[in-house]
């Protein structure tokens, strides 16, 4: 029986010595005998014996080594075999000449491309790798076709290697050819007309073909709401004697109606219903209509939004919308009738700037004072630019909004002010599981008098996402009677660790300052501690905020959502 055992455990050996690394990795890959069992047939093992010597070299030559020795001691018994190898490398054989040279190209090239054959990869001195020899050659062809020039291929492709002088001479001579452009592009039939689908993916017929080009155009119909399928194919074999290539466009249109509801909770808003309706497709030119309700305990919304794309369709589009809001906290109460027209227009680059005007009447009042009414007609301009990650929790963005309005009674509005408010936020990450998310906002007002101002344009801080450890909107300038009112200004500030604990749960800690004010600021202050939980639907973020010159000793603010 102890014979039995230890025969069932014997195991081959083959021991590499001389080498390490990726080379002793390769020369196990290289060596057939390496992955045999014991029980291989004694014909087989000297069949595997008599090609090592080659398989060796070849494991070797692979990082450049040509003039190497190898010495093999092989045992072999009933029970199994043995393998030493020893292996000493020579010399590396380097780079001599490498001349990289082109034939039927354009008189000028796309930078890419030419930067790669100017400037190779592959230099003189440098050692002999032949994985990065042909990574080159796949990237440069790989890089010529990617740009469209379709017909690149190579007519010279030698790596000559000079053992006795530990030298190798690259010479590679790729014909490039015409460029192909991008020629007719072909759509199925859809409720969307064919000239809207033409205004999605651009003006791009005519235009040179390029991987990058055709991902634009994917992106552009992706980006939008009407398509739950986009495939677009570029069919070479078709191309006409001006290289023109034609696209075939598969696509499928999501649902003509959806609908949406939520059911959430936030310490600003309290308990709160969502809901939405959409109608993507109330015409064949690609207008939609939006409704969005939302029903809190604090606060009661209806918004109804109608979007006409401009030419750009991808990229421009007009709002039209009407909404009512109602707000209901501790400084003030409101109902808001609005009205408003926007053009906006999306950048490559994350901008969307907008310009438009708000027309608004707002019945308000604050605390047990009497009831005011206002309208307002309010122009303005803002740009905001977005560069963040789409992972559930975000180690690396921006976040940047800013924009300025303005009211003159010289077209019917009842108070005169220019605004203006600029927002940044931003997540970086110096360790591996931690992360800082850092906030500032600031905003200011030009009037006469500010309390002539209706709540909802008027300045507040306080809450979940400005300074913690306060009420909603409980920050700004403080009456004789203790009353809270809104300010002209407002500067606030904040600075967050966030230290993942597990894969979706991190603990946080964070400080924020901010005011609401008219003359000088007296800065509110407070720090706390915090549980996150990113879940499928969003981060859910759990404080515990410790404000400062507060009645409270401590609040706790629940709030779900991105970090940007």
């Amino acid at each position: 029986m102890l014979a039995l055992a230890s025969a069932g455990t014997a195991q081959e050996d083959m021991s590499i010595h001389g080498v390490d690394g990726q080379i002793e990795e390769n020369i196990r890959a290289h060596v057939k005998l390496a992955g045999e069992s014991c029980s291989l047939p004694a014909w087989r093992v000297q069949q595997y014996r008599r090609d090592l010597p080659q398989q060796v070299q070849d494991a070797v030559r692979a990082y450049g080594y040509y003039n190497t020795e190898i010495k093999q001691r092989f045992e072999q018994n009933e029970k199994c075999w043995k393998l030493d190898l020893d292996v000493t490398l020579g010399p590396r054989v380097r780079y001599r000449k490498i001349n990289v040279s082109t034939d039927r190209a354009p008189a000028s090239l796309v930078p890419e491309l030419e930067a790669l054959i100017s400037h190779p990869a592959l230099k003189s001195g440098q050692s002999l790798k032949h994985g990065e020899y042909e990574s080159y050659k796949g990237t440069l062809l790989d890089t010529a076709r990617r740009f469209g020039y379709w017909e690149a291929k190579y007519t010279q492709s030698e790596l000559a290697i000079y053992p006795k002088d530990d030298a190798a001479d690259v010479a590679l001579k790729l014909e490039i050819g015409p460029r192909y452009r991008i020629g007719e592009q072909r759509y199925p039939d859809l409720e969307l007309r064919e000239t809207f689908l033409r205004r999605l993916a651009g003006d791009i017929s005519g235009e040179p073909y390029s991987e990058m080009a055709l991902q634009d155009v994917y992106k552009r119909f992706q980006g939008t709401d009407y398509f739950r399928k986009v495939i677009i194919t570029p069919r070479f074999e078709q191309a006409d004697d001006e290289h023109r290539v034609p696209l075939d466009f598969d696509l499928s249109l999501a649902p003509h109606h959806s609908f949406g509801t939520g059911i959430g909770y936030s310490t600003d808003q309290g308990a709160r219903l969502r809901g939405n309706y959409t109608n993507r497709y109330l015409n064949d030119l690609g207008h939609h209509w939006r409704t969005d309700a939302l029903l809190a305990e604090r606060v009661r919304e209806l918004l109804g939004t109608y979007i006409i794309p401009k030419h750009n369709a991808a990229k421009e589009w007009y709002e039209l919308s009407a909404g009512y809001l109602e707000e209901e906290y501790e400084a003030y109460q409101s109902n808001t009738l609005s009205t408003s027209a926007r053009s906006i227009y999306s950048f490559n680059d994350g901008w969307v700037v907008n310009a438009g005007v708000n027309l608004r009447e707002e019945t308000y009042q604050e605390q047990q004072e009497t009831k005011f009414r206002k309208t307002l007609i309010v122009p303005g301009v803002g740009a905001t630019w977005i560069h963040a990650s789409e992972e559930p929790r975000q180690t690396s963005g921006y976040r940047f909004e800013t924009g300025i309005t303005f009211s003159h009674e010289m077209w019917a509005s009842e108070v005169n002010f220019v605004q203006a408010y600029s927002r940044v936020k931003g997540i970086f990450s110096p360790i591996e599981r931690g992360r800082f998310i850092a906030r500032a906002e600031i905003a200011g007002t030009l009037m006469d008098d500010i309390n002539e101002l209706p709540p909802s344009v008027r300045f507040y801080t306080g809450g979940d996402n400005s300074v913690r450890g306060y009420g909603y909107n409980t920050i700004g300038i403080e009456k004789e009677n203790g009353e809270i009112t809104g300010g002209g200004k407002l500067i606030v500030g904040s600075i967050e660790y966030d230290h993942l604990i597990l894969k979706s749960w991190s603990l946080s800690t964070f400080y924020d300052i901010g005011d609401a004010f008219n003359e000088n600021p007296n800065y509110r202050k407070a720090w706390g501690v915090g549980v996150r939980w990113y879940s499928p639907v969003g981060p859910l973020r759990l404080d515990f905020a410790f404000p400062e010159n507060s009645a409270d000793d401590f609040r706790i603010h629940v709030s779900v959502g991105a970090d940007l």
